[in-house]
């Protein structure tokens, strides 16, 4: 079993779906050293990138909104939607035969939060958006009784896929010839890499899960988490064994970390475990970064805690698909300005009282991205990109 991370670097992507591929861009990013704290290496390289001359003409940090942005804050509504977000997985509408096989399905709903860059193609073709078909497919896989093991991710197939999750493959049919409606043919649908993509992160995680001698990805969390029951160790371990969370980009020869998924995965586990089981109870669950995704740097920019150059406004205002470099920007750039406000509002002069819930990096999180969904917020244009199994 401790030959997982060897495993990730030798299978390769044979016989998985090229989109997934082409998608799994952090594949090949060499990972900070097995010493180090994952969680410390998202900070010390997004603030490196962002504060760099090359990260300064892609996006700003604006340091100088923060006290005002905090001055600002309304306690109880940060209250409010943090633990509205804090209890969405313990709130599925499910019914579990073990700890293992609920805590299985938060795990692989975490692995699949992907998609955001289909937001449109979704809504036109099933009405709904990219969180909530990942969700619909987890809970209709689970309702099915399909197998979500090892083996059983391995044996899902692209039809399976569509039909779980409701991608369609196909789209609309059109005479094979001009004129002649007796055969009719169809292109495939603008969401088929969506579905690729999925299958890809399910095969490939599979596979490297069964060569490594886990039942499944809560096999593999619980003894993470037993050998040390930490947030950081969970998320090397998952970084470092699953390509399709090795959420990380190379930028200027500088490998920039952003580990999305991975402390995603972490933080739903602690909060919905950790009362009740202490090796998910983990201590250092406040040192985790923003999940950086496609909202919440949306939010951000319009608190104007961050600002990207003409061409990435531009192209955010348009809908348009933005580059890796791009998005790693707006990403870094994001998790850069949430740890200022989270240093200011905790410092002993800011003047800042919190309420229940402390102010983070993870509940900022979880508030912008509730706050993204305010009638006032909910309209303003989301970053788009396609290529990339991490958000």
């Amino acid at each position: 079993m401790g030959l997982i991370s060897e495993l990730s670097d030798s299978l390769g992507a044979v016989g998985l779906p090229a989109a997934w591929d082409r998608a799994c861009t952090g594949r090949d990013v060499s990972l900070p050293p097995t010493s180090a704290n994952y969680l410390d290496a998202v900070r010390s390289t997004t603030t490196r990138f962002v504060g760099a001359a090359e990260g300064l003409k892609l996006v700003n940090v604006n340091a100088e909104k923060v006290q005002p942005y905090v001055d600002s804050l309304d306690v109880a509504k940060f209250d409010k939607y943090v633990k509205h977000v804090n209890g969405w997985s313990r709130s599925l509408p499910l019914i579990f035969d073990s700890v293992a096989q609920n805590l299985n399905l938060v795990a692989i709903l975490d692995l699949l939060q992907i998609g955001s860059g289909f937001r449109r193609e979704l809504h036109d073709a099933v009405n709904r958006g990219a969180s909530d078909t990942i969700n619909f497919g987890c809970i209709s896989l689970h309702i099915s009784q399909t197998p979500l093991d090892a083996r059983g991710l391995q044996a899902l197939t692209l039809g399976d896929i569509s039909r779980h999750f409701g991608i369609p493959l196909l789209g609309e049919e059109r005479p094979m010839s001009k004129g002649n409606t007796a055969v009719m043919i169809s292109e495939a649908s603008l969401l088929r890499p969506l579905a690729e993509v999925v299958l890809g992160i399910l095969h490939d995680t599979g596979r490297r899960l069964e060569q490594a001698g886990f039942a499944s990805l809560a096999d593999f969390i619980i003894k993470m988490c037993a050998e040390k029951p930490t947030s950081a160790h969970l998320v090397q371990k998952l970084v470092s064994a699953f390509p399709s969370l090795r959420d990380a980009a190379c930028i200027g020869g500088q490998p920039v970390y952003l580990f999305k998924k991975a402390q995603l995965i972490a933080y739903d586990i602690c909060q919905k475990f950790g009362k009740t089981d202490a090796k998910f109870d983990f201590p250092d669950i406040g040192n985790m970064t923003l999940f950086a995704d496609n909202v919440v740097p949306a939010v951000m920019q319009h608190h104007g805690l961050i600002e990207p150059n003409a061409d990435i406004k531009t192209k955010i205002a348009n809908g348009s698909e933005l580059t890796l470099e791009e998005t790693t920007a707006m990403r870094a750039a994001s998790i850069v300005a949430a740890q200022l406000v989270v240093d200011f509002a905790n410092s002993p002069n800011s003047g800042f009282e919190a309420g229940a819930i402390p102010v983070s990096q993870a509940t900022l999180d979880n508030f912008w991205r509730y706050e993204g969904k305010d009638p006032a917020i909910r309209s303003i244009p989301r970053l788009v990109c396609k290529n990339t199994v991490y958000f």
